[in-house]
C-alpha cells in the first residue's frame, strides 16, 4: 500500500498543478428551503417536473418560513419543488418521526409515494411507512415493532417488485418481532406495495449489531451494509476480536445466503476502533465496497487511515476516514484505502463512471490530509463539517476532491442523498445554514433573505438542494501504470485449516514472499519459494484469524485464514 500512495503523490506532481488546482465541479443552480428551526433533509425523489424532499423540522418560536406545521413537536417535512428552477411550489408536515426518513415513488402508481421512517405504535417507536399522494394527502399507513421499540433505524429500501425494506436495531423479542439474540440486533422486515408483512429477519449475536444501509442485488436480492461487534451466538458470526464493517447478501425472500467481515483488528479498544459498511457497488470482475474505519490495523493494515483523535485530545477517539476496498468475485481484498484527514469522515454514496472509476459522495470535518479544498470555505468553531465530493481511478487513486461550503460566517454543510443521471451530472441533496446575505462562496440561495429574520439573521439548518457538473477533462490525466495488486485465480486450501495452508500461484516466480499476520499485527510465521506452489505451516498457532500476504514480481494478494 505504501506503493500506491507513491504513486499517488508521483502522479499529482506530475500533473504540475493541474487536476486539484481545477474547478472540477460546477454549480448549475441551487436554492434553500425551510423554517427558522433546525430543518434537516434526508431524500429526494425526482418527477418530470417537479421534485420532492423529505426530512425533518424543527418548530421554531420566532416564525415559520417556508413551513407550516401546527405542532410544536419535531416532525417530517416534505417539500415540493419545481425541477427547472427549484422554486418553492408546496409543503406538508405528517406526524412520523423524521429522523432519516426516506421517500421513494411507487413505480406501479401515478403519483404515489412512500414516506419510510418511524412512528409510536404498540407504545413505543416502531418502524413504519405512510402512503402520500402529489398534493400531500395521506392514503394508509403500516407500522411494524413491538412494545419495546428500537433505538436506530437507516435502512430502507424501495425494492424491485414494489415494496419496502425497513430496518431498525431491537433488543427484544415480541410483536412482529420473532426472534432476538441479544444485545442490539438488526431487525428488517419487508413488506409488499399494499403495505402487507411479506418477511422479517433478525440478524445478530450476542453483542451489537446494527443495520446502517440496504441495497438491492442484481439478482433480485439484497446487500444489507452493516457495523457490529458479533459474539457468541449469532447468524452472522465474525472474529470476536475484530470490529466489524459486514455486508449480508439475502435473497429475494430475506433468506441468508452468505456475509463477510471486514474491519479492524481493535488493537485499542480503548480508542474505540471500529468500521461500518455503508454502500456496495456491483462490478463484473467484483465489488467496491464503502464504509468508514478509524484504525490502522486487521483490513485497514496499509491502507492510508488518517490518525486523528476527537477534539485532538490525546486519550479521545480515533477518528474515522472515509474507508473503500474492492474485492473480487470470491470477496477477497484487492486494495484497500482510506480518504480524508485528521478529524471525522462519514460515506454517503458511491457510483462507478463509465471510465472504470468511481465518484464518492459524503461529508468531512477535516483540513488536512486528502481534505486540501477545505481552505476555501470556513469551518465554524464548532467544525460541524461540510459536504465533500471526490473521485478516484480503478486503482483507488484519488483524482480531485472538493468540499463544498462558504467562506464567512457558519459555514456548515452536508451531503445526504444523491441522484446521478449521467457520469458528469447530478443532483444533491443536503443542508445548510444560510449566510446573512445569502450567498457565499459555493453557497447562493435567493431565498435566504426570505428565511432569514431581522430579529434573527442567523437561523439554523435548512434544506439544501443543487444540481452539479463534473467539468474535468480525463483525457488529459495520465497516471504511472499501477503494479498488479492481486491475482484472484491463486488458490489457497484448505481453509479453515488445523495444521498448514497451501498456495498455489498462477504462474512459476523466482521468489515469493509470504507472511502471516495475526489480528494483534503480528508476523507469526513468513517464508520464502520459488516456483508455483508451497505451504506454510500452522500447527503450533492459536485457533483463530489471520491475514496471508503474498507477494512476488506479478502478484500481491492479501487473504483471510481461519486456524481451526
Amino acid at each position: 500500500m505504501k506503493a500506491t500512495r507513491f504513486y499517488t503523490l508521483l502522479a499529482l506532481l506530475l500533473m504540475a498543478g493541474g487536476v486539484r488546482m481545477q474547478a472540477q465541479i460546477r454549480i448549475d443552480k441551487q436554492q434553500c428551503f425551510g423554517g427558522y428551526g433546525g430543518d434537516n433533509a434526508f431524500s429526494i425523489v425526482e418527477e418530470e417536473d417537479f421534485l420532492l424532499i423529505a426530512g425533518n423540522i424543527e418548530p421554531s418560536t420566532i416564525g415559520t418560513g417556508q413551513v407550516q406545521c401546527a405542532s410544536n413537536t419535531p416532525r417530517t417535512w416534505v417539500a415540493k419543488v419545481g425541477k427547472d428552477n427549484y422554486e418553492f411550489q408546496d409543503g406538508w408536515c405528517f406526524d412520523i418521526m423524521g429522523q432519516f426518513v426516506k421517500i421513494v415513488k411507487d413505480e406501479n402508481t401515478d403519483g404515489e409515494y412512500f414516506l419510510v421512517g418511524q412512528w409510536n405504535c404498540y407504545g413505543a417507536r416502531n418502524l413504519t411507512t405512510l402512503k402520500i399522494d402529489s398534493d400531500g394527502n395521506e392514503l394508509w399507513r403500516v407500522c411494524f415493532g413491538n412494545e419495546y421499540g428500537h433505538m436506530y433505524g437507516t435502512g430502507r429500501l424501495y425494492t424491485s417488485d414494489g415494496g419496502i425494506i425497513n430496518s431498525g436495531d431491537y433488543t427484544d423479542a415480541g410483536g412482529d418481532v420473532s426472534h432476538i439474540f441479544g444485545g442490539y440486533d438488526g431487525w428488517l422486515i419487508k413488506h409488499d406495495r399494499n403495505g402487507n408483512l411479506e418477511w422479517e429477519l433478525t440478524l445478530g449475536s450476542q453483542a451489537y449489531e446494527g443495520v446502517c444501509t440496504v441495497q438491492q442485488a442484481s439478482d433480485g436480492g439484497y446487500y444489507v451494509c452493516m457495523q457490529n461487534e458479533s459474539y457468541g451466538v449469532g447468524n452472522i458470526p465474525c472474529p470476536e476480536i475484530v470490529s466489524n464493517a459486514t455486508l449480508v447478501k439475502l435473497s429475494q425472500a430475506g433468506e441468508i445466503e452468505w456475509h463477510e467481515c471486514y474491519g479492524c483488528a481493535n488493537t485499542a479498544p480503548e480508542r474505540d476502533e471500529n468500521s461500518a459498511f455503508i454502500d456496495v457497488v456491483e462490478l463484473n470482475d467484483g465489488y467496491l465496497f464503502g464504509g468508514e474505519a478509524s484504525c490502522n490495523s486487521g483490513d485497514l493494515e496499509g491502507s492510508g487511515w488518517h490518525y486523528g483523535t476527537l477534539n485532538n485530545s490525546p486519550n479521545g477517539r480515533y477518528t474515522s476516514d472515509i474507508w473503500l476496498w474492492k474485492v473480487d468475485n470470491n470477496r477477497n481484498i484487492i486494495w484497500s484505502k482510506c480518504y480524508g484527514g485528521s478529524d471525522e469522515e462519514s460515506l454517503l454514496k458511491m457510483f462507478r463512471t463509465e471510465d472504470g472509476g468511481f465518484i464518492v459522495f459524503g461529508n468531512t470535518h477535516s483540513r488536512n490530509g486528502d481534505v486540501a479544498s477545505a481552505s476555501h470555505i470556513n469551518l465554524d468553531e464548532w467544525n460541524e463539517g461540510v459536504g465533500w465530493i471526490f473521485r478516484i481511478d480503478a486503482n483507488g487513486n484519488l483524482l480531485w476532491e472538493r468540499c463544498l461550503g462558504s467562506a464567512g460566517g457558519a459555514g456548515s454543510t452536508s451531503i445526504t442523498d444523491v441522484i446521478k443521471h449521467n457520469d458528469r451530472e447530478y443532483t444533491v441533496l443536503g443542508g445548510l445554514i444560510c449566510p446573512p446575505n445569502g450567498s457565499s462562496g459555493d453557497v447562493n440561495c435567493t431565498n435566504c433573505a426570505q428565511l432569514s429574520n431581522p430579529e434573527f439573521p442567523h437561523h439554523l439548518k435548512d434544506y439544501w438542494l443543487f444540481h452539479i457538473t463534473d467539468t474535468v477533462d480525463y483525457s488529459t490525466i495520465s497516471l504511472p501504470e499501477m503494479p498488479v495488486q492481486q491475482e484472484a485465480s491463486a488458490e489457497i486450501y484448505p481453509n479453515p485449516t488445523n495444521n498448514t495452508v497451501c498456495v498455489v500461484l498462477p504462474n512459476d516466480a523466482e521468489a515469493t514472499e509470504m507472511e502471516l499476520i495475526n489480528m494483534n499485527g503480528q508476523v507469526v510465521a513468513n517464508k520464502t519459494f520459488s516456483g508455483k506452489s508451497s505451504w506454510l505451516e500452522m500447527a503450533d498457532l492459536p485457533k483463530g484469524m489471520y491475514m496471508l500476504k503474498i507477494r512476488n514480481a506479478e502478484v500481491c494478494l492479501t487473504r483471510k485464514v481461519l486456524r481451526e
